[in-house]
């Protein structure tokens, strides 16, 4: 057996459970010894920015050095277009990781903070970022490489080390994440893979040993592991998903809507539906309804005239998907179109790209996120009365959809509507933004990644506050014992005055500038007499 076999074998079995508990504790020793390590440099921040810079371009050689094979493994793993892999994928990890180290110095720097009440006067305040320590990342199956590196390399920026748990319905792609990472030459420690599924999973989650978890999944999955945090006050991130809606209204000019259309299908039927931020469904405004039903289906023969289980369309990723998607086109009540003679394959786990139109809101394919090839259409007259029915049904989505060329009725929708992010005009591509937050709120999540918020999200913002001894003698009056003068003296020099009236309306704006020259003159005036 040659070696490169062997080692393809060993890539591929799952962590032993016995071996979890070793991998944490490596995790968590390199962590420590590490700022030990720069500890002891004469400026430790200057050492920590080299080595964290020297490991991400490590990491970077290391993926693109392996390009071509994770491309097959995303094939192997689920028939993934290998255009989308590439594009979708690994490009967007790549630039990322450029980005972070062009970034990186700007962002590890201390930053000043003024203050100006008397007890800081002549302190020096700055705020910095700080490593959490050790990190879980957990990975899902749909972006099996770009959700599992992108918080990963944000990781490794802030300075921690990092356990990637990546999915073990993607094996083909977690093994040649392995792969990626063993060709960088990261020391021991900073990135440890562990593989395996629900069991390889809780043991992570349940050991207590680590400063930060980072999960993208399911809202139950996402749940269940905030709840096993909470019990060591872990903080989490979690990127979960939802039913991102689109909006066509009325004033959607007529000669965009088949523009419109290309942008919607575009990310509703890459990766055959299974993106968090896929729109899931279409509410149209009745005086455009029959005109996007008649372009749709022009854009659907555009975009996949043939579709069989040998063309690169990415195919579901197991049985249980393909079976619940399918489940619910069945049971729906729309009109459903496909092109041709297209249909499903069981054997392949292929599910053709699927437009619904006419549906209720008590429809099958409105009960949850579809996360596959379809997309139903409603029809509605009146905007509010439709979001009253999506922010009672459908509240905080992941993302949210507009095609408006009215910017009023643009607010109007967006201040009515929480979502963890929006596009106007456009879908999906709001994800690959490098200097923008990328997250949820509410049932879609909390926390950020995306430059300096993903940055930020795997650090600790720490206040420093450093006070010369020579000015004891100005704060005097803070010591016991504790006398009428004093405490006037201390309330007059430290409180500030409000500028504004008990019914909210601004005072006279020099009155501020005023209150605070009298405040420093009677504080002053307070230390000559202690």
């Amino acid at each position: 057996m040659t070696d490169e076999v062997t080692m393809e074998m060993e890539y591929s079995k799952n962590t032993p459970m016995e071996e979890i508990d070793s991998e944490i504790r490596l995790c968590n020793s390199y962590f420590y010894d590490k700022q030990l390590q720069i500890s002891k440099e004469r400026s430790p921040r200057k050492a920590d920015l080299k080595q964290r810079s020297i490991h991400l371009k490590k990491l970077f050689h290391g993926i693109r050095d392996n390009t071509d094979a994770l491309i097959e493994a995303m094939y192997s793993d689920f028939h993934r277009s290998k255009q989308e892999s590439l594009t979708l994928e690994i490009i967007q990890v790549l630039n990322c990781i450029l980005s972070i180290i062009e970034k990186l110095p700007k962002w590890i720097e201390p930053k000043k903070v003024s203050d100006y009440s008397a007890p800081y006067l002549f302190g020096k305040i700055v705020v910095e970022s700080i490593a959490r320590g050790s990190v879980l990342v957990i990975g899902p199956f749909n972006f099996p490489l770009l959700c599992s590196l992108i918080p990963t390399v944000y990781a490794i920026a802030g300075g921690n080390s990092v356990i990637l748990k990546p999915s073990e319905m993607t094996p083909a792609t977690a093994m040649c994440i392995e792969k990626c990472v063993r060709d960088a030459g990261l020391p021991d420690g900073l990135l440890q893979i562990v593989k395996g599924a629900k069991a390889e999973t809780e043991r992570l989650v349940q050991s207590g040993k680590f400063d930060m978890i980072f999960f993208t999944g399911s809202n139950r999955v996402g749940s269940i592991i905030a709840q096993e945090a909470a019990k060591t006050v872990t903080p989490c991130v979690l990127e979960l998903g939802g039913k991102s809606p689109v909006f066509m209204t009325n004033n959607l000019r007529r000669k965009n809507i088949k523009t419109a259309l290309k942008r919607i299908f575009f990310s509703t039927f890459g990766n055959s539906g299974q993106i968090c931020v896929a729109p899931d469904y279409v509410l149209v405004h009745e005086s455009i309804y029959d005109q996007v039903v008649e372009q749709a289906k022009e854009v659907l023969k555009e975009f996949f005239p043939e579709i069989t289980p040998e063309a690169e369309y990415t195919h579901m990723i197991n049985k249980k998907a393909f079976d619940s998607v399918s489940s619910r086109i069945a049971s729906s009540k729309g009109d459903k179109f496909v092109v041709g003679n297209q249909s499903s394959d069981a054997e392949s786990l292929m599910i053709p790209p699927t437009l619904v139109f006419d549906v209720e809101w008590d429809d099958s394919l409105m009960e949850k996120e579809n996360f596959g090839p379809v997309l139903p259409f409603i029809r509605y007259s009146d905007l509010d009365r439709t979001l009253d029915d999506v922010i009672q049904k459908q509240d905080t989505p992941l993302v949210q959809y507009i095609f408006s060329q009215k910017e009023q009725e643009v607010q109007r929708i967006l201040t009515r509507l929480r979502s963890g992010g929006c596009i106007v005009g456009d879908t999906l591509i709001h994800v690959g933004i490098n200097d923008a937050p990328f997250g949820g709120i509410g049932r879609s999540g909390y926390g950020n990644s995306g430059g300096i918020w993903g940055f930020n999200t795997f650090t600790h913002q720490r206040t420093v506050l450093k006070q010369p001894y020579w000015m004891d003698a100005a704060l005097a009056i803070r010591y016991p014992p504790f006398t009428s003068w004093k405490s006037k003296a201390f309330r007059l020099a430290v409180e500030k005055s409000p500028w504004f009236d008990r019914n909210g309306n601004d005072r006279f704006g020099c009155f501020k500038w005023f209150a605070l020259g009298l405040a420093i003159l009677v504080f002053a005036i307070a230390l000559s007499k202690c």
